[in-house]
């Protein structure tokens, strides 16, 4: 009994150091697993990581090529453009200069020669005028040789010419009919044939200069609906873009929640995974060692139940008698020995416990399986669906980096298409105000230009004895 107790001792001393080391290898398992599982998320991370930027620079490159070349194709094209406006402005304003000052100078001397015609005039037919006239017969008023017909003539065309300078208004015309009282015909005609091309010119420049403005106006009406036009298609632009961009950065946003969330969802479940995984390995190390015991319990029970029925009743002995020193040996006779009644249940008892825990055992190997097939199956699918949701961010990014590119050259366009609409609302202020005078009188200056030829030619006729 002393020395049961002993290896009963030992054996539960043993037992107590293989559960402890059991624990120990099952925490170190637990703890190297884990390690692993971090390490491994860290570095499927780190290359997730890797890839999206090496996508992010490689979009981004190509996105800042591709602006590139736009901006310097933007540049070229509108510092052309600022060339050609700066050309035709300074042209324009040169022009506009120009004609102002030809029209002041014209407007000035021709007051002035108003003034003197009039007081010219107002010399000329004063009484002492005409009383100092009709006495003179110098050469230098009258020809003593001209003829009745000639001073007919002479009167006529005057006539013609102070008509044609009181409906003109000229006073050229005026001083050239003082002239023709004067002077000589032939020097009176020159001054028409000079007079007459002077105002054709002025009115064939008068022409052009109508024709002038009214294609400048057209051209700039023109101008100034078509960058209305597209001023509003800009605010149409950019109202979308700032639209789509506010769209897509939401959208973007909640898809990197999203990935956010899968990745917390990833993580919850590897701690999940690993608790479970830990409760299966204690329950089948704890029913393994159970169905170790309960199977060399159930052994021993067998082979000592089975040692028994082997044995027979009574033994054979060799009868002999007692001596002083030897009492001999007394009839070996014992009864049928019975197993005990309830050596069968405790084997019935051992079985059933050790199928129970065999048949736990295997449920739990297959829960087991099964936790870790659907662990790696939303594992897998939460891969897809971040590395899905990661490919649409980058597109959504990509898109936004583009609408917010296209806003930028937008605006900018606007920006210049407003300084297109102030300069040629400018221009067409300067334009009005270089024109209207000629368009609004065009067709009385004219008429009233076209008369003063007609007088003229008149009184040509008239000195060169036309009928």
């Amino acid at each position: 009994m002393h020395r049961s107790g002993q290896i009963f001792g030992i054996l539960g001393q043993m037992k107590e150091d293989f559960e402890v080391n059991l624990s120990e290898a099952q925490k170190s398992e637990a703890k190297a697993k884990a390690e692993f599982e971090t390490l491994k998320a860290a570095k499927e991370d780190e290359i997730a990581t890797g890839k999206k930027l090496i996508v992010s620079i490689d979009a981004s490159i190509a996105e800042t090529q591709e602006k590139f070349a736009q901006e310097a194709k933007q540049l070229e094209d509108t510092q052309e453009q600022l060339a050609n406006d700066t050309e035709f402005l300074a042209s324009l304003k040169e022009k506009c200069a120009t004609m102002d000052a030809d029209f002041d100078k014209r407007t000035k001397d021709r007051l002035t020669e108003i003034d003197a015609v009039s007081d010219t005039i107002g010399i000329l037919n004063s009484d002492e005028s005409f009383e100092a006239f009709d006495k003179q017969v110098a050469p230098v008023f009258l020809q003593t040789d001209a003829s009745a017909s000639q001073k007919e003539r002479r009167q006529q065309a005057v006539s013609a010419l102070q008509r044609a300078a009181r409906l003109s208004g000229s006073p050229q015309i005026a001083l050239l009919a003082a002239s023709a009282q004067l002077d000589a015909f032939t020097k009176v005609k020159a001054l028409i044939d000079k007079m007459v091309a002077e105002l054709k010119t002025q009115q064939q420049d008068e022409v052009d200069k109508r024709d002038w403005c009214i294609a400048e106006l057209n051209t700039n009406k023109r101008d100034t609906a078509a960058a209305y036009d597209k001023k509003d298609s800009l605010m149409t632009q950019i109202a979308d873009l700032e639209k789509s961009i506010e769209s897509l950065t939401k959208d973007i946003d909640a898809s990197k929640a999203a990935v956010a969330e899968s990745k917390n969802q990833m993580k919850r479940a590897s701690e999940t995974r690993e608790a479970e995984n830990a409760d299966f390995q204690t329950t089948v190390n704890d029913h393994r060692v159970m169905s170790m015991i309960l199977t060399k319990a159930l052994d021993r029970m067998k082979q000592v139940y089975a040692l028994l029925q082997q044995r027979k009743p009574g033994a054979p002995h060799i009868q002999t008698s007692a001596t002083r020193t030897d009492p001999g040996n007394g009839p070996a006779k014992f009864k049928t020995y019975d197993k005990n009644a309830g050596g069968g249940r405790v084997v019935a008892m051992l079985e059933e416990v050790l199928a129970d825990t065999r048949k736990t055992e295997d449920q739990a190997m297959v829960g087991e399986q099964d936790a870790q097939s659907a662990y790696e199956n939303f594992m897998k699918d939460s891969n897809k669906s971040i590395l899905k949701t990661t490919q649409a961010i980058s597109d959504m990014t990509g898109a936004r980096a583009t609408a917010k590119e296209e806003l930028s050259m937008a605006k900018t366009d606007f920006s210049q298409t407003m300084t297109e609409l102030e300069g040629l609302d400018q221009t067409n202020a300067d334009l009005h105000k270089s024109c209207d005078f000629v368009l609004k009188n065009f067709d009385a200056r004219q008429a009233a230009r076209a008369a003063e030829m007609d007088a003229l030619n008149e009184a040509k006729n008239i000195l060169s004895g036309a009928k």
